[in-house]
């Protein structure tokens, strides 16, 4: 078993900013690496601890350990082994000595080579711009950015290490939930089916489609909708997926996860883990009102669930 001792090299600044590649819908950035060629790299705040694609660590001829399994969105049995990377650079952000599950990522509905998670994100400050297409990491020392005339700061909570905010769906019945932000899922909100049958949301679905983990995929009901408030912002009609089986992480009883297609109604979203606060800021309009029009833009419906997402349940 290795131990994690990643290091973050910050610039004098404290602080770097890259371009955002948003499409699919989740967020995306280059980084630079060994082996010599550009690294996609997934900001996941939904996966514990990051991860590398296995054929790249063989590639690159990384220590590899023995195998165990672990879970993802959709799967509790996903071979991983642990490894390191010596180095990473994101924009002017170096982290050395990276630490991370080494997992086949060949299965993945986009192109990923690493996947930048919880034992990395909890150590600074996240900034996704989503109007701007940037996405900021800063030394926890400094304060995040305060949010704007049509922003809010939210108390910052956890599922396990998953950054999370108190929501409440309004419709179809009243609900308090533990809303999971997670920037490596490309759905709107994903509910567990215990969820959304407390909800009595299913009678007249849309045939299921399918969603994807890491290493798995599983069928997802699709057509229905809530309504709901996150912090001063409502959203009247937000889009639902719900996993047909009880595998994987978004099975488990309880679960409410927001993807990118709700959290870019936000103009700008940032994470502070040390503060323990999440500061929004609306795309237009005021407070109480919802945060962005309709007209978010949706993709196929094969690829408006999960993505991809890990979890904190490597060797399980």
């Amino acid at each position: 078993m290795l131990d994690d001792q990643t290091q973050l090299e910050f610039p004098a600044s404290g602080l770097t900013e890259t371009p955002l590649i948003w499409q699919p819908q989740v967020v995306r950035c280059q980084a630079a690496g060994p082996g010599g060629r550009p690294l996609m790299v997934l900001i996941d705040t939904g996966t514990d601890p990051s991860a590398i694609d296995l054929a790249l660590a063989r590639r690159l001829d990384l220590r590899i350990g023995d195998f165990a399994l672990g879970s993802d969105a959709a799967s509790d049995a996903v071979p991983f082994t642990e490894t390191v990377l010596p180095w990473l650079r994101i924009g002017d952000l170096t982290l050395r000595h990276f630490y991370a599950m080494a997992v086949d990522l060949s299965h993945a509905p986009f192109p990923v080579d690493i996947v930048l998670g919880y034992n990395v994100l909890h150590r600074l400050n996240l900034t996704i711009d989503y109007a701007k297409h940037t996405i900021r990491l800063c030394h926890p020392d400094l304060a995040p950015p305060p949010p704007g005339p049509n922003g809010a700061t939210l108390p910052l909570r956890f599922f396990e290490h998953f950054p999370a905010v108190t929501a409440q769906i309004i419709a179809p019945h009243p609900v308090e939930v533990l809303l999971t932000i997670d920037t490596g899922s490309n759905g709107a909100l994903t509910l567990s089916p215990d969820l959304a049958a407390t909800l009595g949301l299913g009678e007249h679905p849309t045939p299921a489609a399918t969603g994807h983990g890491f290493a798995a995929a599983t069928p997802v009901v699709l057509g229905m909708t809530v309504a709901m408030q996150i912090g001063p912002f409502r959203f009247p009609a937000v889009e639902v997926d719900v996993p047909v089986t009880n595998h994987g992480d978004l099975g488990r009883q309880g679960r409410a996860n927001a993807g990118n297609r709700l959290l870019s109604r936000f103009q700008r979203l940032t994470l502070d883990y040390r503060r323990e606060v999440c500061i929004v800021d609306s795309q237009h309009g005021t407070k109480g009102a919802e945060a962005q029009s309709d007209s978010t833009q949706s993709l196929p419906s094969l690829q408006t669930q999960r993505c991809t997402d890990t979890r904190d349940e490597w060797g399980s």
